[in-house]
């Protein structure tokens, strides 16, 4: 049975049997996630959420439940947090999980409480990232493709089997803190585009640690929740392909192969293959607003059944908006986080370029396949010239990835966004020695 399978690996696993490999990369991905929630703090939802959760506590936001929502809340406002790849044609990257943020959320808040290590931290990070991947992988893309946000449903797995881990929790335990978490999953993807869509990666948080704590108490649930004909995979997902979860856990491991993309721009991760191929083409060409007449952007299907804002006002539409995404990059030649901004979004230089921007189904990117993010860039100048570029790896996949440099670069950007002036250097230095660490809590006070 899955259910069992993942519980005894999550449960029974020892940094020892963690290839360093796998280790190294897992801290390049915390110090990225630490880094998205340290700059979400600036967003009005972050605002509205930590009102939100003081209000529950009782005028803090120090247990672990609540910690878990602000972390996992503020680690995807931006849409700044990395992104899982599919190991098959039929699933598509960039529409299963973003993986680390609500296990790191769940794992850093158990770990205060329990006053855990940082190799406690690292050992739970990569146990929950490695079992979520392979269930976001495995279940019938239909769960995405009809509606649900598996950052919110599957994010919640791997929260709660971060937080089992810190807590210890044997193989029964573990398996009844999925059971709980499975019925407290959700998200719906209508509300991409909205502040709700990161309410879904902070309840994803709160509700993993929740089912943990709750197991560690005695409560009871389905031992089958994940297979069950009544449970989680069939449920959200109308069944899912069990071979792709049974004996790969760490085998290879996920992180590794097929890989997690590191966002290079805080949207939507469909639109990072086009805005590598324009930025090339822009970079080759000198092309800007005044000799550029039209852009045509070609995809599959699926990217614009996520990128649904064709002529955004806000900030949050923005992020799902690839006309936007392109105009941002023709008129400024970058895309940040000022480009992000609501003042940015509406800059009548960019307004004025969005209508000049077509998203459209390609034949040639659809036949590709849904696994793949084939974008064919076609660029009519105003001197009548045509323009043609077509990519499907931006920067950060892992078939073009982010230097080391370049995450830490990154980091120190949304440290500074975030409020820390000198970019968190001491949040490198503790990350990059993570397993020496005695006590999280230093970490943790470094954070929002």
């Amino acid at each position: 049975m899955i259910t069992e399978e993942v519980s005894r690996f999550v449960s029974g696993l020892t940094l020892a049997e963690v290839p360093s490999e796998t280790q190294a990369v897992a801290k390049r991905h915390i110090l990225d996630t630490l880094g998205v929630i340290i700059a979400g703090i600036r967003e009005q939802a972050a605002d509205i959420a930590l009102k939100h959760a003081h209000i529950l506590g009782g005028g803090s936001h120090s247990a672990p439940p609540l910690q878990a929502f602000i972390y996992g809340l503020l680690g995807h406002v931006l849409d700044y947090d990395d992104t899982q790849l599919s190991t098959r044609p039929q699933g598509v990257y960039g529409l299963l999980t973003h993986p680390s943020v609500p296990v790191l959320s769940a794992v850093l808040a158990a770990a205060r409480e329990q006053k855990a290590a940082g190799r406690d931290v690292l050992l739970a990070f990569i146990a929950g990232t490695e079992a979520e991947c392979r269930l976001s992988d495995a279940i019938d893309p239909r769960h995405y493709r009809e509606g649900f946000h598996s950052s919110g449903t599957v994010g919640t797995l791997g929260a709660a089997l971060g937080a089992a881990k810190i807590l210890g929790l044997d193989e029964d335990k573990t398996r009844m803190t999925l059971g709980i978490g499975a019925s407290s999953a959700a998200g719906l993807r209508e509300n991409f585009g909205t502040m709700t869509k990161s309410l879904h990666v902070g309840r994803a948080a709160q509700h993993g640690v929740e089912a943990a704590y709750l197991a560690h108490a005695g409560w009871t649930a389905a031992h089958n929740v994940l297979e069950a004909p009544r449970g989680f995979m069939q449920a959200f997902g109308g069944g899912f392909d069990a071979q792709l979860v049974h004996g790969k856990l760490g085998k290879p491991w996920y992180y590794l192969d097929p890989g997690v993309s590191i966002k290079p721009h805080p949207s939507g991760s469909l639109g990072h293959p086009a805005m590598w191929v324009l930025s090339q083409l822009i970079q080759e060409h000198d092309l800007a607003p005044h000799n550029v007449e039209h852009i045509t952007v070609g995809t599959s299907s699926n990217i614009p059944n996520a990128l649904i804002h064709h002529r955004p006002k806000d900030d949050l539409a923005a992020k799902f908006s690839m006309e936007y995404s392109m105009a941002t990059l023709l008129v400024r030649r970058k895309a940040g986080l000022a480009e992000y901004t609501p003042e940015a979004i509406l800059d009548p230089a960019v307004q004025e370029v969005i209508p000049r921007v077509d998203l459209v189904v390609d034949p040639v990117a659809e036949e590709a396949g849904y696994h793949r993010m084939l974008s064919r860039i076609r660029v009519k100048m105003t001197n009548g010239r045509e323009l043609f570029a077509e990519g499907e790896a931006g920067r950060g996949h892992p078939d073009n990835p982010m230097t080391d440099g370049e995450v830490r670069d990154k980091f120190r950007d949304c440290a500074r966004w975030g409020g820390i002036e000198d970019g968190g250097e001491r949040i490198i230095e503790i990350v990059e020695g993570l397993e020496e660490l005695t006590s999280v809590e230093e970490l943790c006070r470094l954070l929002p």
